[in-house]
């Protein structure tokens, strides 16, 4: 809907600047009456499912309000127009296109999308937390602090408001249900794999999702503070991805990420653990059933859940999506990377892009995953054809655009996401629940 808007005003201004010059006059008048004309055309569209009045919009629904308020006190007033200048029809016409694109970009950028509905029985409600980890000073502010770490949490609920929304702050529906925890990629943020979350829940499991203060791209805390993405991790993370490091420093980089990211989240699980046992925390973490858990994320997230899967007990099975596991990165010597060769201690799965998977399959055995995955106890794999590494969140579902620029294939997004997700679900079901068929240990999407 923002493309088509942009269009046909665009298609408009140019209209009106041919006809100014064609006939040599400003059309004042004319123009006024368009104004107000576009900006009733645009309430009686905001009154009907085809715009649902949010953010995307505000900025569009000003402009038109302000060129009608204009308009009409023109008409009002009955001006005689301006004598005809071409220049300043042109330029008139320039500006015009420029504000309209301005206005309209957030509509471009995040178009108006119906969010997948989950197929789950239960309906899902969320909550937020911010918990600080008293033994962690923070390394990224200057103030005498420790890390403090905000969590999104989705879990079912028998009634609700919508099944493809989470509601906030509905009473979890009775039962215990297996906690599932999620690390989001470089530059994420804890809301990246929404449409995965909401899955999971309406399926019956608690979702914990964890925003890595300074390395997603903003931590809203509930006190109202803001932790945004640190721009020495920004610059780092993309030396690295582009190959401008070299391989030791890019190493020693990517441990000092792991290490961060490794340590937020056995925290949470341990404070979660804590308040599950507590008889004064929220009734939701009474619901959680500590005994079975498991941990999942995308890219560096993957790679975090990988190591924490390794290093805490308590975690029964992983999913790393599109990730490399860096923690099966236990030194550096002779100008590359040693690998372990201990096995990987539980179930694990790796969902790979196309690309990624090419890639993998060439290095064998010196490469962190399917070193892993050759020694693991338990180890399934899937790729997704013609999928790029942002296929696999709901970025190219908020954003085609933006998704694009940042790195998608050629399949089909919707279809993508809905593809991880059902892996992602039957994964879980099956060695968290115990329910389900079994799983192929390769799959090809």
């Amino acid at each position: 809907m923002g493309v088509i808007f942009f269009w046909t005003l665009i298609i408009l201004e140019i209209f009106y600047a041919v006809v100014c010059f064609a006939r040599r006059e400003t059309l004042k008048r004319e123009r006024a009456m368009a104004a107000s004309a576009l900006f009733i055309l645009f309430l009686i569209l905001v009154a009907t499912p085809l715009i649902e009045l949010s953010l995307r919009w505000y900025g569009l629904g000003a402009l038109l309000l302000v060129q009608a308020a204009f308009g009409a006190v023109r008409l009002l007033r009955r001006q005689e127009s301006p004598r005809f200048r071409p220049a300043r029809t042109v330029f008139s016409c320039l500006s015009s296109c420029l504000l309209i694109g301005f206005m309209l970009m957030p509509a471009i950028l995040f178009p108006q999308t119906a969010p997948l509905a989950p197929t789950g029985k239960y309906f899902v409600s969320t909550a937020n937390y911010t918990w600080t980890d008293d033994t962690r000073e923070e390394a990224f502010t200057t103030e005498d602090d420790h890390r403090k770490l905000s969590v999104q949490l989705w879990y079912p609920t028998e009634y609700g408001q919508h099944k493809d929304t989470a509601m906030d702050g509905g009473s979890v529906a009775s039962g215990t249900y297996p906690l599932v925890i999620f690390s989001h990629g470089a530059f994420g943020t804890r809301t990246s794999n929404y449409s995965t979350y909401m899955e999971l829940a309406s399926h019956g499991y608690i979702v914990a999702s964890i925003d890595h203060s300074y390395h997603a791209f903003f931590a809203k805390h509930t006190d109202g503070s803001t932790a945004i993405v640190n721009l020495d991790f920004i610059n780092s993370a993309m030396a690295a991805q582009n190959g401008a490091l070299d391989p030791e420093t890019t190493y020693a980089e990517s441990q000092k990420w792991l290490d961060l990211r490794t340590a937020d989240m056995k925290f949470v699980l341990a404070h979660m653990a804590e308040l599950a046992s507590s008889d004064t925390s929220d009734p939701i973490f009474h619901s959680i059933n500590m005994e079975r858990i498991g941990a999942f994320g995308h890219s560096l997230g993957g790679a975090t859940s990988a190591q924490v899967g390794r290093e805490v007990a308590a975690v029964d099975a992983v999913i790393v999506i599109d990730g490399t596991m860096l923690g099966e990165q236990i030194d550096f010597a002779d100008g590359k990377e040693m690998l372990s060769r201990v096995p990987y201690p539980k179930p694990i799965m790796n969902i790979y892009h196309e690309a990624h998977y090419r890639d993998a399959m060439t290095m064998q055995d010196t490469y962190a995953n399917t070193v892993a995955h050759t020694n693991a106890v338990d180890a399934y794999q899937v790729v997704v054809q013609g999928s790029g590494h942002l296929n696999f969140t709901d970025l190219p579902l908020i954003s085609p655009t933006l998704a694009r620029i940042l790195g998608t294939g050629v399949v089909d997004a919707k279809q993508c996401i809905l593809s991880t997700n059902e892996v992602v679900l039957r994964f879980f079901n099956y060695h968290l629940k115990g329910i389900g068929p079994e799983i192929p240990r390769d799959q090809v999407f």
